[in-house]
């Protein structure tokens, strides 16, 4: 697994995370089976995820997303947990 760096935004107005790895255009994004739209760049690297309705949907579900930013990303767990806490250190302020 790599340590990978992420930009995180979130958008409290629409409820939706911006997770990224690099600030380049997506050429495609993905939606998989849970809402979420994989973002990739146009040599197919995975360059970020929209999460729709973060805080709605996904609050009790943390797990779930962090397994799966865990997972597409190769980043350990709990990485990927601090990644979405640092977004609801965002909603709280």
């Amino acid at each position: 697994m790599s340590n990978v760096s992420f930009n995180v935004t979130y958008d409290a107005d629409s409820d939706v995370l911006y997770i990224s790895t690099r600030r380049v255009a997506a050429a495609r994004g993905i939606e998989d089976e849970y809402g979420i739209v994989w973002r990739y760049d146009r040599h197919g690297e995975l360059i970020g995820a929209t999460v729709v309705d973060f805080y709605d949907h996904w609050f009790n579900r943390r797990p779930l997303l962090a397994g799966e930013i865990s997972r597409r990303f190769h980043v350990p767990p709990p990485q990927a947990m601090v990644v979405l806490e640092h977004a609801l250190e965002h909603r709280r302020r």
